[in-house]
């Protein structure tokens, strides 16, 4: 029973330290110091797009037994094929990887006793990235049982200094629904409704083989059972740093430079609560949630480069993981907003189509309809439209 409920615990922080990378820690602080007296309407819209959304994608992705060609293969092969591989994309070399290194790289600077250029860092985080992805059997029990619980701990103490006695907050001059509909989107931009889809295979994986009996319904209907309780302990520890975050924001951000850049933003309000040398927990935070979420990644990717793009017959993942980490370094150059104006507007269009396809798969699952692809071409071609008007 111990074993059971321990497994549980460590999928469930796992799960949350894969979702909680660099966008989640700084679009929660961008909304909250925009919102200032509107951040608990602005902070509902982001738990419904932050965490709403993810918890659907995973339970879809589990009632397809984490086969996401499957999944994505119900709006049509060649369309399914293009999804995964923007998908893929997104959430790797494109996308969160190099998030994740320039959010680290802000955060770090301040501390390096010498200078250094983001490109030699990408290198370095790439290097550490790619020592921990070369023992994937260890992943998960890594990320829970390790990880995890320093990150919480880090966060937790700056969470907790800040609403110790926090200044006022400022009143903003848009409404309560601006507020709530900015957090819709802020939820877009924390990649973690698509992440979902990659992430559920790798826990439920670990589920199923630490099964005595892999192959039988009792096994899959057990391993299902464990991921949705994992899922509610990761969308639980999700939903208290995006409250926390927000508000610290919206109460500290009038106080920063307004020159700062947004990934700074964690560190200067740190220096704020704990001064120069308490900071420092701020920087173990953020290395921490950057290297928990680019290591799963990091591997999902180079299966990916590996299986499907390369046809790879070979055991080894080392060159694909040499692909995918060269073309983060490369991304990481663009800085933090940057790679967010590459992948926005991508987000904007594809994230509608993504829930309706959820919706679809579960329904199909759970009630054996037989369901049209129009419905998800509808809103992709919807949100094509109200994003270019």
């Amino acid at each position: 029973m111990f074993k059971i409920k321990s497994d549980v615990i460590a999928a469930g922080l796992a799960l949350f330290s894969m979702f909680f990378g660099a966008g989640d820690l700084i679009w929660p602080l961008i909304l909250g110091g925009s919102a200032g007296d509107k951040n608990f309407y602005a902070m509902l819209g982001l738990l419904i797009t932050g965490v709403s959304l993810p918890l659907l994608g995973l339970i879809a992705m589990m009632l397809f037994q984490g086969n996401y060609r499957e999944f994505f293969g119900r709006v049509g092969v060649k369309s399914g094929i293009i999804l995964i591989f923007v998908i893929q994309a997104i959430l790797g070399p494109l996308g969160t990887i190099p998030r994740a290194i320039t959010l680290s790289f802000a955060t770090l600077k301040p501390y390096f006793p010498f200078d250094i250029s983001i490109f030699v860092f990408a290198i370095i985080s790439s290097v550490v990235v790619l020592a921990f992805t070369l023992r994937p059997q260890k992943l998960v029990s890594l990320l829970g049982l390790v990880l995890t619980p320093m990150l919480l701990l880090s966060l937790g103490a700056i969470l907790v200094l800040g609403f110790w006695s926090h200044p006022e907050q400022v009143s903003v001059p848009f409404s309560r629904y601006d507020a709530f509909t900015e957090g819709l989107k802020v939820g877009y931009n924390t990649l973690d409704l698509i992440a979902s889809f990659l992430f559920a295979p790798l826990v439920l994986f670990h589920f199923v083989a630490n099964s005595e009996e892999q192959d039988t319904i009792a096994a899959r209907r057990s391993a299902f059972k464990k991921m949705v309780q994992a899922s509610l302990i990761a969308a639980g520890l999700l939903s208290v740093m995006y409250i926390g975050l927000t508000y610290v924001s919206s109460f500290y951000t009038p106080l920063l430079d307004t020159t700062h850049q947004p990934e700074e933003r964690l560190s200067l309000i740190s220096m704020l609560l704990l001064g120069p040398y308490g900071a420092l927990v701020s920087c173990i935070a953020v290395a921490l949630a950057c290297l928990t979420t680019a290591i799963p990644l990091a591997k999902i990717s180079a299966d990916y480069i590996k299986d499907d793009l390369l046809k790879s017959k070979s055991e080894g993942s080392l060159v694909p993981l040499l692909i995918t980490l060269g073309i983060s370094c490369a991304m990481a150059n663009l800085g933090f907003m940057g790679i967010a104006k590459v992948i926005g507007p991508v987000l904007q269009i594809l994230c509608p189509s993504l829930i309706v396809l959820s919706v679809l798969n579960i329904m199909h699952k759970l009630y054996e309809t037989r369901i049209s692809r129009v419905p998800v071409y509808a809103t992709f071609a919807i949100s094509t439209i109200g994003h270019v008007l």
